[in-house]
């Protein structure tokens, strides 16, 4: 199954938004936007398998960037269920 256009656009904008987050560690939302990669690296780093140097910055990127992805996703998911169901109660 091949993922729709609109994914890869979404996950590549987060990836650059991640990417721009990581060079930018001293703002309040750059920590927001890589949180998830944070989180992933900091277990890798408890469980002895931390990544150093590029590959610290690139599991930082991806996770976060895959992470934003889904959240949007899923929150266009919502919207699109709850304004379905609102249309279908109005014709009622």
């Amino acid at each position: 199954m091949r993922p729709s256009k609109s994914f890869i656009v979404v996950l590549i904008l987060a990836g650059v938004a991640s990417g721009i987050a990581v060079t930018h560690m001293n703002s309040i939302p750059s920590f927001v936007v890589i949180g998830p990669g944070y989180l992933v690296q900091a277990w890798l780093f408890e469980h002895h398998l931390a990544l150093g140097g590029f590959g610290y910055q690139t599991t930082m990127v991806s996770v976060s960037a895959l992470v934003w992805t889904l959240i949007i996703f899923g929150l266009v998911g919502v919207a699109r269920l709850v304004g379905r169901f609102a249309r279908g109660r109005r014709a009622a």
